[in-house]
């Protein structure tokens, strides 16, 4: 009993603090976190995705979501900057070459769907390639890139012209705890969506519906 008391308060800790979950856990709540976003979004549209990586959440959007045409945006580009020390993408990786392997990786992955045209790779930073978009052209965003407050900001600041009203902007990391960027996430996203028509938080996930 004193042995099954213990588990429990184990229990009840890790579920209070989501960075000491597990890594399979975590993986394991985020995949069902995100496959509830999904169901709330439109199918078959045109979308985006801010902070492509592996193409690991890509392949699920295009086997959920259906788009007619799905841009991956991501400068798959090390960071040697001090506050990308502990990213993914920074000071935790060997340097540009495996950045560039990791594209790569991502070209053969889609190499049919960018052959047909319903998969666009847009290798560059957020907010550049959020210059080649047309306004109001996507029907949501899912933000994934530099976890960081202005990050954030600037990558929602950005998108949001490009949303189609009614349309929604969406991503990860609401109210993680523990990491690199802090707070970033959750204060900007909270800061943002008083422009919005509303805000859902489905775990770590938030979707902000647009006017």
């Amino acid at each position: 009993m004193v042995r099954y008391r213990r588990r429990l308060r184990r229990l009840a800790r890790l579920l209070s603090h989501p960075t000491r979950i597990p890594r399979r856990l975590r993986a394991r709540r985020r995949g069902s976190e995100r496959a509830q976003l999904l169901a709330r979004l439109p199918k078959n549209g045109v979308v985006a995705e801010v902070g492509t990586w592996r193409g690991d959440f890509a392949a699920v959007i295009l086997n959920s979501s259906r788009p007619a045409r799905l841009y991956l945006i991501d400068p798959w580009e090390h960071r040697s900057e001090e506050k990308y020390q502990q990213a993914s993408y920074g000071g935790r990786r060997e340097g540009q070459q495996e950045m560039d392997a990791i594209h790569d990786g991502v070209l053969e992955r889609f190499s049919s769907e960018i052959e047909s045209g319903r998969v666009v790779i847009r290798r560059a930073r957020s907010l550049e390639a959020a210059g080649s978009l047309s306004p109001e052209s996507l029907d949501w965003v899912y933000i994934d890139a530099d976890h960081s407050y202005e990050g954030v900001r600037d990558d929602l600041e950005s998108y949001f012209p490009l949303v189609k009203p009614g349309g929604f902007l969406a991503g990860d990391d609401y109210g993680h705890v523990g990491s690199w960027f802090g707070e970033g996430v959750t204060r900007a996203v909270d800061e943002f969506s008083g422009r919005c028509a509303g805000l859902t938080i489905i775990g770590t996930q938030f979707l902000l519906r647009k006017h």
